[in-house]
């Protein structure tokens, strides 16, 4: 069946989830660090940003609702765009600034031929028992592949990996099709082209969000570190920070110009402020 609630996949994945936090909290260690994870998530910088992601979310929810594309249909969706890809994108701004083309990579990320396949195998399922056994068998092949992928002497390893992942695939894709093809009626309605096209649009118009939530993060970050440069002059401080957000305004591009080696740390005067934001930008 089409998915709308929580299927036989995810009801053995939370299963398997669950029994495996019961496990870490028997384990001292491992509940400690759990601890921390938590404590960490306590902090009014990320508190604030989570609200701010829930903000923006249903903004964006109440905006498709208003034109009839969202209903309570995809409330599971939402949840775990939100949680699974929105989440883990504001956690990973760094990458913003050190990878090249970022954005413009997402946007290509979500129209390649592997997201419909994607999407098609999550589709349909398998028995709750079939599925709880695939379950941890697919878990543990992820994990070796990954291992296998850490050093060249796993080579062969990962290789043997990767083609048994394929037959995998290749054995559910037949599954689906068939299940296509059994009933192409459900297959072929708006449902499933809104499940379908939904994390492509919450994708897209959530770029202005991560766009200034990573302007935000890196002016922070510099601001911070540029209070280490000009500790003992208030002044300079204050004048520098309004000079950079002249210059650089909104443009990331400009802002990892700015960022790397020990700024100001030698200016003693606006002038040399100037000079060296001149000179960090490339502007003569």
């Amino acid at each position: 069946m089409i998915l709308y609630t929580f299927n036989n996949r995810e009801i053995a994945l939370f299963i398997y989830l669950l029994i495996f936090i019961i496990w870490s909290i028997t384990k001292k260690q491992i509940r400690e660090s759990i601890f921390k994870i938590f404590k960490s998530l306590t902090d009014k910088l990320i508190l604030l940003s989570i609200l701010a992601l829930l903000i923006y979310v249903d903004l964006i929810i109440f905006g498709l609702y208003y034109l009839k594309f969202w209903d309570f249909t995809l409330l599971k969706d939402t949840i775990y765009w939100t949680f699974g890809v929105g989440f883990i994108m504001m956690m990973n701004t760094n990458k913003a600034i050190q990878e090249e083309h970022y954005f413009k990579n997402i946007l290509k990320d979500n129209f390649k031929l592997v997201l419909i396949l994607e999407f098609i195998l999550g589709l349909y399922v398998f028995g709750f028992i079939t599925e709880l056994i695939l379950a941890p068998i697919v878990i543990l092949f992820s994990i070796l592949l990954a291992i296998s992928e850490t050093s060249k002497e796993y080579y062969q390893v990962r290789n043997f990996l990767q083609i048994l992942f394929g037959i995998i695939g290749i054995g559910y894709l037949i599954f689906s099709f068939y299940k296509i093809y059994q009933d192409f009626s459900e297959f072929a309605s708006y449902g499933t082209l809104k499940s379908f096209l939904f994390p492509i649009l919450m994708m897209i118009l959530f770029l202005p969000f991560i766009y200034l939530y990573t302007l935000f993060i890196q002016y922070e970050s510099l601001f911070v570190r540029l209070g280490f440069s000009l500790k003992d002059d208030k002044v300079l401080r204050r004048y520098a920070k309004k000079r950079i957000l002249i210059a650089v305004n909104i443009s990331l591009l400009k802002l990892k110009k700015i960022r790397p080696g020990f700024l100001f740390h030698e200016c003693k005067t606006k002038d040399d402020i100037d000079l060296e934001i001149r000179r960090k930008l490339s502007i003569e």
